[in-house]
């Protein structure tokens, strides 16, 4: 697999990786300009700028770039970092963030139509349901994942991150309450329940038997969406996606970029 479908994988994926490329190859440099290494995450790599500690700096920077920060030149003359190859390079490095990711447990009406505009909004979709009838590829062709498993084991395959918009409408009040307390201890930006507000006064009140503190029950977005009147499962889908955009927004505004709101993790 070449670099670019290396790219293409972590995207599908929801990893971020780092793309290296030699921009500037001074005297006996290791690689000429265009020399191209990518960084993932655990700190492997695809491909080379050159090795030695020139490459181990590079690594080094990216994995820091992971952790927030914008793309950068870096540029050095080999000696000082204790290369005898004499020469220098300068190497630009960029982070490549992968889509916000929507997560929908539930794949009964509501959750389709969420998987459709979702995608449409440019969300990584994942759709998880308990019913294989429900949560197949040919009922949710918009949806990037689909997961057929009991929740309870189906939640751990899911790579929630500081970008995940998680939303909660399975069919069973049960399943909406196990997801939830599952879905506390994850890292996620959005996290929404479906319900009337006797279920879910219900609900959250179970949290709090259960030990969970306020802090945490605050950050829970239910009953879920803006209202604005909706009825049907798109308007509904709509209603809930346009407050996923408000909180999105606001995460922008604050940080430039969208951060982790739940302070458990």
């Amino acid at each position: 697999m070449d670099i670019f479908e290396e790219i293409v994988a972590a995207r599908k994926s929801n990893q971020p990786v780092v793309l290296a490329t030699v921009i500037e190859s001074r005297g006996s440099a290791p690689r000429e300009e265009g020399a191209r290494m990518l960084v993932r995450s655990d700190g492997t790599i695809a491909g080379t700028v050159g090795g030695g500690a020139i490459e181990k700096l590079i690594i080094d920077e990216a994995l820091k770039l992971m952790a927030g920060g914008t793309a950068r030149l870096i540029s050095h003359d080999l000696k000082d970092i204790g290369m005898t190859c004499g020469g220098g390079m300068s190497v630009f490095i960029e982070p490549l963030v992968p889509s916000a990711q929507l997560v929908i447990f539930g794949a009964g009406h509501i959750g389709v139509c969420l998987a459709q505009i979702g995608k449409m909004l440019e969300f990584n979709v994942t759709v998880v349901d308990s019913r294989p009838e429900f949560a197949s590829a040919d009922r949710l062709p918009w949806a990037d994942t689909v997961i057929a498993e009991e929740y309870a084991t189906a939640i751990d395959k899911v790579a929630f991150n500081d970008r995940t918009y998680a939303v909660i409408l399975t069919h069973k009040h049960a399943h909406d309450f196990e997801v939830l307390e599952k879905c506390l201890n994850k890292k996620y930006c959005y996290l929404g329940m479906i319900g009337s507000k006797a279920k879910v006064a219900k609900v959250l009140q179970q949290l709090r038997d259960n030990g969970v503190a306020e802090e945490i029950i605050a950050q829970i977005h239910s009953p879920v969406g803006i209202r604005i009147g909706a009825n049907t499962p798109a308007e509904i889908a709509i209603s809930i996606l346009a407050e996923i955009i408000q909180v999105r927004s606001t995460a922008g505004a604050e940080t430039k970029q969208a951060t982790c709101c739940n302070p458990r993790v």
